[in-house]
């Protein structure tokens, strides 16, 4: 009877790794296969195909009205949260005005009180109460003073620690004064309307139901390879090619105009289900109740 109750699960008075395991403890690992990634031409806030498509400096792409929807909304966040941190600095200065005043009164009047003891020290009528009512009467006694009513309180508060007025209260936390402008949703980037450039893509079949795209330059379909977008000249192309012909001369292999640094936009890519390309690693911490 032991014996078999030594083979089973929590016998012991540990758990092992195995129970640890299948108990859900400790960090879970999967890999993300492709369907779990947004292809190429998709919104990143409503994944699905981009509708008159716009992509920021960051490189993500989104539908316009998508963006301009999750800008305004967060711009009146933002106005609103700012109101109530002007609000709070308002009260604060108000207060600290108010403890600066309290504090000059109190130097003027131990200013005054100092003056004044000069000429006759002042007498401490509680001390003299004390001494005439607690003086013990015969030689040897010893009479405990009261205890005064903040003494009083803390021994209350050690002692019945569940009534209410010596429960502890959450501190009010200070507002983070907040930023100017909306923040992008992935790259938490300032980002403006103004921001958004117009994407043009070229399609590979327009009949198709799901449209899929293609480089311009070598007419090769875009999947989840790294793509680079020349804003002044509205010219999309694989990454390779772009160091290939594009970037050695900072001409445009399709329009042959000349461009700069700051009109080249590198478009983010989730990659494929394979190891060598994009984050295919999921992690995960969760814990388990344990003894």
């Amino acid at each position: 009877m032991g014996r078999r109750h030594a083979l089973n699960n929590t016998a012991r008075s540990y758990f092992t790794s195995y129970e640890k395991k299948e108990a859900g403890y400790g960090s879970k690992t999967e890999r993300i296969g492709t369907d779990s990634k947004v292809p190429f031409g998709h919104c990143r806030l409503s994944l699905i195909q981009a509708v008159d498509p716009v992509v920021t400096p960051s490189g993500h792409i989104y539908s316009k009205e998508a963006i301009y929807e999750y800008l305004l909304v967060k711009k009146e966040e933002l106005n609103k949260a700012r109101k109530a941190w002007e609000k709070e600095q308002a009260e604060q200065n108000k207060s600290d005005e108010k403890k600066k005043e309290a504090e000059k009164i109190k130097q003027f009047i131990e200013t005054e009180t100092r003056v004044s003891s000069r000429k006759r020290k002042p007498v401490d009528k509680e001390a003299k109460m004390k001494e005439f009512l607690y003086q013990p009467h015969k030689k040897g006694e010893v009479i405990l003073e009261p205890k005064t009513k903040k003494e009083k309180i803390e021994d209350l508060k050690r002692t019945s620690f569940w009534l209410p007025q010596f429960t502890p209260a959450a501190k009010r936390q200070k507002l983070e004064k907040p930023p100017k402008r909306p923040l992008s949703p992935f790259s938490s980037k300032p980002l403006r309307m103004k921001d958004l450039v117009p994407l043009k893509l070229k399609v590979l079949d327009p009949k198709a139901k799901e449209k899929k795209f293609v480089c311009m330059v070598s007419g090769k379909e875009i999947t989840y390879q790294d793509t680079v977008y020349i804003k002044s000249t509205g010219i999309l192309m694989l990454k390779t090619l772009y160091s290939q012909l594009a970037e050695p001369t900072m001409i445009c292999p399709v329009t042959s105009k000349p461009f700069k640094k700051k009109h080249v936009v590198h478009i983010k890519s989730d990659g494929s289900g394979f190891a060598s390309t994009g984050n295919v690693i999921a992690k995960k911490w969760s814990e388990a109740l344990m003894n």
